[in-house]
C-alpha cells in the first residue's frame, strides 16, 4: 500500500512539474522575426535598427531576430527567404524592393506574413497586395522639394547627373519620375546606369566628363552603398542624396525621410501583427515627413555657400 502511495506521489509530482515547465515556457514564448536587407549601407541599417529597437522595447526577450543581407543579389535573396520560410518565422521583414519581391512570392501563397520597409514604390512588389499577407512602409517622398532645394543651393544648376542600377525597379521608377520633374526647373537630366558596383567609377567619371553641375543619388541601394567612392570621384562636383544618413559621408545635402523612424513605423506594424491583428486588414503606410541634413564642410569644398534661411531649417549640419 505504501509503495502504491509513493508511486502515485511521484507521478503526481511529475505531472505538476511538467505543468510548471510548460507554463513557464508559454510565459517566455518567443516570436521569431527574420529580416532580409537588400544590401549593406547606412540607410537600410538604420531601418533595421529602428525595427529591432521598437519591437524589443515592446516585447523584450519574447522576440528573437535573425538579420541577413542578400548583397543586392536576387539568387541570394531567394536562398535567404527560403531559409526564413523553413524556420517558420512569425514575420518576415524585407528591407528594400528586391527582397520584398522575392518574399512576396511566398506571402501570397500564405506561407509567410511579409512586412516590407523602405520600398520606394509598393506597386513594384505587386499592383495589388490585397489578401496577400503583405503590408509595409514606403520610403517615397516627393521629388519636387528635393530639386527645389538643389536649385536654392546652386541657382545655376543646369545639368543634373544621376547614377542608378538598371536592375533595381525602384531606381528605374525614380528616374522616370525625375525626368518630368526636372523639366519644370529647366534642368537637363544626365543618366548613367550601372549593373554592378564595379561600374561605378566609370559611370561617375562619365558624368563629370559630360559637365554635370551636380550628381543626385536617389534611393538606389547599389549607389548608396558606394557613396564615399562617388563623392571622391566627383571631386568638385556636388553630390546630393535622398537618404539623410549618407550626408555625413560627403554629400552636400539631403531632404529625405528619417530612415530610423521608418524602421520604428515598420516595427509598429509588426507589433500589431504579433498581437493578432490580421495583416490583410492593414494598408500600406508612407513616411509622413522629411528632414533636411547639410554638410557645410563639403559644401565649402565644392564652392557652395549655404544660405542662412536654408541652414536654419536643417535638422543636422556636419
Amino acid at each position: 500500500m505504501m509503495k502504491k502511495i509513493l508511486i502515485a506521489s511521484v507521478v503526481a509530482g511529475c505531472v505538476v512539474m511538467a505543468l510548471i515547465i510548460r507554463n513557464s515556457s508559454d510565459d517566455g514564448a518567443k516570436f521569431n522575426i527574420s529580416i532580409c536587407k537588400a544590401i549593406e549601407h547606412e540607410a537600410l541599417n538604420s531601418v533595421a535598427a529602428g525595427v529591432q529597437d521598437y519591437v524589443r522595447g515592446k516585447l523584450g526577450d519574447r522576440v528573437a531576430f535573425k538579420v541577413d543581407t542578400c548583397q543586392g543579389n536576387a539568387a541570394i535573396a531567394s536562398q535567404i527567404i527560403s531559409k526564413f520560410v523553413s524556420s517558420k518565422s512569425d514575420v518576415v521583414v524585407a528591407i528594400g524592393t528586391m527582397p520584398a519581391q522575392v518574399a512576396y512570392k511566398h506571402a501570397q501563397k500564405g506561407v509567410i506574413r511579409l512586412v516590407f520597409s523602405s520600398v520606394t514604390n509598393p506597386n513594384n512588389i505587386s499592383m495589388s497586395l490585397e489578401n496577400a499577407n503583405t503590408t509595409g512602409v514606403s520610403n517615397f517622398v516627393p521629388l519636387e522639394p528635393q530639386i527645389a532645394l538643389f536649385m536654392k543651393l546652386q541657382p545655376n544648376l543646369k545639368k543634373l547627373g544621376i547614377i542608378y542600377n538598371a536592375g533595381e525597379t525602384n531606381s528605374v521608377d525614380i528616374v522616370e519620375r525625375l525626368k518630368d520633374v526636372v523639366k519644370e526647373y529647366g534642368i537637363e537630366l544626365v543618366e548613367q546606369s550601372i549593373q554592378r558596383a564595379l561600374d561605378i567609377p566609370q559611370a561617375t567619371e562619365a558624368l563629370t566628363a559630360k559637365g554635370v553641375d551636380a550628381v543626385f543619388i536617389s534611393n538606389d541601394n547599389m549607389a548608396l552603398a558606394n557613396i564615399p567612392l562617388i563623392v571622391k570621384l566627383c571631386g568638385k562636383v556636388p553630390v546630393y542624396v535622398s537618404d539623410t544618413d549618407q550626408v555625413k559621408m560627403g554629400c552636400v545635402a539631403s531632404l529625405g525621410p528619417n530612415q530610423y523612424d521608418i524602421g520604428v513605423q515598420t516595427g509598429k506594424i509588426i507589433e500589431k501583427v504579433l498581437n493578432g491583428v490580421d495583416i490583410n486588414t492593414m494598408k500600406v503606410e508612407y513616411t509622413g515627413s522629411t528632414e533636411l541634413y547639410l554638410n557645410a564642410k563639403q559644401a565649402a569644398k565644392v564652392g557652395i555657400n549655404i544660405p542662412h534661411d536654408i541652414s536654419a531649417l536643417a535638422k543636422k549640419i556636419y
